[in-house]
């Protein structure tokens, strides 16, 4: 069975218990109405067990991207929740979602829900989400949709290409031809809100009231704010034109301000008509432009950020193969098996010793190869990291980790991530080695995520042997890692709380002007040099080339900003994931605001 989800809305609702019996009933309710492109999909799961004995259910969930004819890519997850006899369970679902990396048009994403709870009677449902790879994935609150759905979809369908995509990777544009089924966005009820920044990792952009930004759980509302700076696009409608960013709490010392560029994302404030009906094509335009205005959406993003020129790939460096080496030894095994075999150890009359040497010969030949593959590729593989970390307020830090490895034999590759975010493969250019390609559909992999206590365990076919294999990993956390201006007058004096030192440092300070200096160690008070703008723009540009398109344009965003430093680290550490590599010290970009004082 295929469902539309609807927001706030029971998705499977079960009454197990019979007549006369203590009442055992199960809720699982979608908090958005449709599913994203990537990310997660939160589940609020509700279950009541007025019986005598304790029960357990297990939630398990496939999600694909669902083609016309073809393999698929899926990703699997389970979740075990628990239910005391005589109590009421209430939990959150964080269901992970493959990634769709294919270039099909007209096609969906699907996920697949199956509960079980023995010896009760299971569910299953499936629900479906048409999906268009030139058009991102919108949070759209119930106010707004309620009103202008329709009238927005029509706009958002008009304005998108049917065949072929847009002529810039990442960014959308427009075309007269219209797709139909296609719907503007995924409705949600802002007082049913889940405080986990994971929940809206998968959309592009959300619209909202201010109203319904008020009604947002405290919770709520710090999550939208975190994954906001992690690159989304907040755009507010506003019943009050003395409402400004500094009295929705989004930015401090802002009064009158409408919009603002946080972090990687981007905060806008539009008025919102006395009817409520938005003006469709319009409120089209502003999404695209203000997604455009962070780099793109994500899922074009992880499509066609790295298939071509990705610096991390370029300073990877190609595989060398001994091909000719294989060659040789087929050549080799060929003649051994056929005249030589024929006519030397089974000529005329003892041919019946065929049935000995072809099997030596051929194991033989096995055995060779095996031993050089191994002495090609050897065990494990290596990769190399580049981060993208992003000082924010209240004490967070925002990390973009783009990752590229190249395996040998691997005789394990499930891993476990040292903390929790949102983990993709991406989509490289096609090769002999590269298994995840537009040629291939997005690789039609198989993958399983289990959400652990610390991080993200995961199996299947992230990576395989003797393959080339690249990934997306963004996070938020907890960090008091800072730079602190300590003299503010004459040549600025700063120090370092981060962890690790840093390799090389520029600061912006707040009438433009560019200090330098380098070795920037932990709690040691460093006085910078002058530099200029020409000095700092050739060293900025260098650093900004080593990432992918989305996270260069971040970085170029901000190199502009006042009381701003900039920094590199070879020393800080990664998000780790298969240990069995060889990872290179990763190269980290490091940049936030200077706050005076220690």
């Amino acid at each position: 069975q295929v469902a539309t989800a609807q927001a706030s809305q029971a998705l499977i609702r079960e009454t197990y218990s019979a007549k006369g019996k203590p009442t055992i009933s199960l809720e699982v309710t979608p908090l958005f109405a449709q599913l994203p492109s990537s990310g997660y999909y939160p589940l609020r799961v509700k279950i009541i067990n007025d019986g005598k004995i304790n029960r357990k259910w297990t939630f398990a969930f496939t999600s694909r991207d669902s083609t016309f004819g073809g393999d698929k890519n899926e990703l699997r997850s389970s979740f075990p929740v628990e239910c005391n006899a005589q109590s009421v369970a209430a939990v959150d679902l964080l269901v992970p979602l493959v990634s769709v990396l294919n270039y099909d048009y007209d096609t969906s994403v699907e996920l697949d829900v199956e509960v079980s709870a023995p010896p009760l009677p299971g569910s299953r449902e499936t629900i479906s989400t048409e999906f268009h790879p030139d058009w991102p994935s919108v949070m759209c609150s119930e106010t707004i949709q309620s009103r202008n759905g329709n009238a927005l979809d029509k706009a958002a369908a008009g304005s998108l290409t049917a065949h072929g995509g847009p002529s810039h990777p990442g960014i959308l544009h427009a075309s007269p031809t219209f797709i139909g089924g296609l719907e503007f966005g995924s409705s949600f009820n802002p007082k049913s809100m889940t405080d986990d920044w994971r929940a809206y990792s998968g959309y592009d952009a959300c619209l909202l009231t201010d109203n319904d930004w008020n009604a947002l759980p405290v919770g709520a509302r710090s999550a939208l704010r975190k994954w906001n700076r992690l690159g989304g696009a907040l755009l507010i409608y506003t019943t009050n034109a003395a409402t400004d960013l500094n009295s929705l709490g989004l930015e401090k010392d802002a009064a009158g301000a409408t919009r603002a560029n946080l972090g990687w994302g981007t905060v806008r404030l539009q008025s919102f008509p006395d009817s409520g009906l938005l003006e469709a094509e319009q409120t089209v335009k502003l999404v695209r432009d203000a997604i455009n205005g962070t780099g793109g959406h994500r899922a074009r993003n992880l499509r066609s950020n790295f298939q071509s020129h990705w610096p991390l790939q370029s300073a990877f460096g190609e595989k060398t193969s001994h091909l000719a080496l294989f060659i040789l030894i087929l050549v080799i095994f060929g003649i051994l098996v056929g005249p030589v075999n024929l006519f030397v150890f089974a000529r005329a009359g003892r041919r019946h010793k065929l049935f000995v040497t072809t099997p030596l010969i051929s194991l033989g030949a096995s055995a060779v190869l095996v031993v050089l593959i191994l002495f090609q590729d050897g065990f494990g593989g290596r990769g190399q990291r580049v981060i993208l970390h992003e000082i924010g307020p209240d004490n967070t830090a925002y990390i973009s980790q783009e990752q590229i490895a190249r395996t040998g034999v691997l005789l394990n590759t499930g891993f476990t991530t040292s903390e929790h975010g949102y983990l993709s493969p991406i989509i490289l250019d096609d090769s002999r080695w590269a298994r995840v390609t537009e040629k291939n559909d997005g690789g039609n992999g198989r993958y399983n995520v289990t959400l652990d206590e610390d991080g993200l365990r995961v199996t299947g076919d992230w990576f395989q042997s003797r393959s080339e294999h690249g990934h997306l990993f963004e996070t938020i956390r907890p960090s008091r890692g800072r730079i602190n201006l300590v003299r503010g007058t004459g040549a600025p004096a700063i120090n370092s709380t981060f962890e690790f030192s840093l390799d090389e440092i520029f600061f912006r300070d707040g009438n433009g002007e560019i200090w330098r200096c380098g070795n920037v160690q932990q709690g040691r008070n460093v006085s910078l040099n002058p530099s200029n703008e020409q000095e700092f723009s050739a060293w900025f540009n260098q650093q900004k080339d080593r990432f992918g398109q989305r996270n260069s344009l971040r970085l170029e965003l901000s190199s502009n900003r006042r009381g701003r430093f900039f920094a590199v680290s070879s020393s800080a550490s990664g998000v780790a994931t298969l240990d069995t590599l060889r990872w290179e010290d990763p190269y980290t970009f490091l940049t936030g605001d200077v706050p005076s004082g220690n």
